[in-house]
């Protein structure tokens, strides 16, 4: 309803409603009254301009072919991406049923949200940027619509020296600015900034009604009775530990799909804001895990920390489930354990090689030894 009433207010010539929470919710509760039991509470639109580029298709549509479109062809590119992840036909399968059963995705249909659009493009740009380094960078461009869902990724980029993907994301971004500038003009840039940086009571409104209720870092903090610069130092502490997980998994030998599940759980543990719809991108992470576990000989432990990850958005948000303040302990336990896998794979070449010159130096005396026996 948001997404399709932003869309609206622009092809209507009224671009002045977009970042106007107040009044944007009350043309909502308009358009919609039939459909609504109640009027609901601020409902403001936060993404950049560029976002609305991507809107503006679906404004044309009825509201529900609009939604049913949004979310289906989201859901496919998701789908999609995810199931390149997989090395046979089977895993491939796993992926793209985990993407559709996991109960954070009950949640994006259900809200009517992006995770699944956010999702394809971080997993189909790393995922295609193996071959096609500047498609895969064009990907993590378009994922700027969702500012603080795109914090790790240049750290992944700078660590993995994928310089031709980073400047491809640059690019992108750049040109999606650009473009939606000449589109609606600087009124509508202007307008977000001020809504994002300046002190306003539609701000505090919202970080009440949604902020507080999510489960980030600044959430959970919040919840434990932290004061909001405590939270907010929780939060940056935790933003900065993601970073240094990301960086550590792209800069060092790991399987490209761990790699992939660092960045996701990372992303949702460095971003100020989510919501429980977020919590695809940990179900995707939680599933990579698993499935590379099964190749390696799954543990119990293992598969039960995937589990656990998984079914997180049933115990979320911690404002109304305790048991979800357990969710970045789990996060945590997962890139320790697959980190933990990196140390492994990178003693199996030491060990290759400490046991081939160990072998080699036994062959080495054992030759000398038969040559002096002879010469004796």
């Amino acid at each position: 309803m948001v997404y399709y009433s932003a869309a609206r207010a622009v092809l209507n010539g009224r671009p002045d409603l977009v970042y106007d929470g107040a009044r944007l919710t009350a043309s909502l509760n308009a358009r919609f009254a039939g459909l609504l039991n109640h009027p609901l509470p601020l409902h403001p639109f936060l993404y950049p301009p560029p976002y609305l580029l991507a809107l503006l298709p679906f404004g044309l549509l009825a509201p529900i072919k609009a939604a049913a479109l949004f979310l289906l062809t989201s859901f496919a590119a998701m789908a999609w991406a995810a199931a390149r992840l997989g090395r046979s036909f089977a895993e491939r399968w796993l992926f793209a049923a985990s993407a559709l059963l996991n109960p954070a995705s009950a949640i994006v249909v259900s809200l009517g949200q992006n995770t699944f659009l956010t999702a394809s493009l971080l997993v189909g740009g790393f995922v295609l940027g193996k071959r096609r380094p500047l498609l895969g960078g064009v990907l993590l461009g378009f994922l700027t619509y969702k500012p603080q869902f795109w914090l790790m990724v240049p750290v992944a980029l700078i660590a993995a020296r994928q310089w031709k993907m980073l400047a491809a994301a640059l690019g992108a971004a750049a040109a999606l600015g650009a473009l939606s500038l000449a589109a609606f003009g600087p009124g509508l840039w202007r307008d977000w900034l001020v809504l994002m940086t300046a002190p306003s009571a539609l701000f505090d409104q919202w970080q009440a009604l949604a902020r507080l209720n999510g489960q980030s870092l600044f959430a959970c903090a919040r919840i434990l009775g932290a004061t909001t610069p405590l939270a907010n130092a929780v939060q940056l502490a935790g933003s900065l530990l993601a970073g240094l997980a990301v960086w550590r998994a792209f800069s060092r030998p790991l399987a490209e799909e761990l790699r992939i599940a660092v960045l996701l759980v990372a992303t949702v543990f460095a971003a100020p804001h989510i919501i429980d719809y977020d919590a695809v991108l940990v179900c995707l992470a939680a599933t990579i895990f698993f499935v590379h576990t099964l190749r390696a000989g799954a543990h119990f432990s293992d598969s039960a920390l995937a589990a656990a990850l998984w079914l997180s958005p049933l115990v979320n948000p911690p404002s109304v489930f305790l048991l979800g303040l357990a969710t970045p302990l789990l996060i945590v336990l997962l890139v320790l354990r697959i980190l933990g896998r990196g140390k492994e794979q990178q003693a199996r070449p030491a060990l290759k090689t400490f046991f081939s010159m160990s072998t080699g130096l036994a062959s080495l005396r054992a030759a000398t030894a038969l040559r002096k026996g002879k010469w004796l």
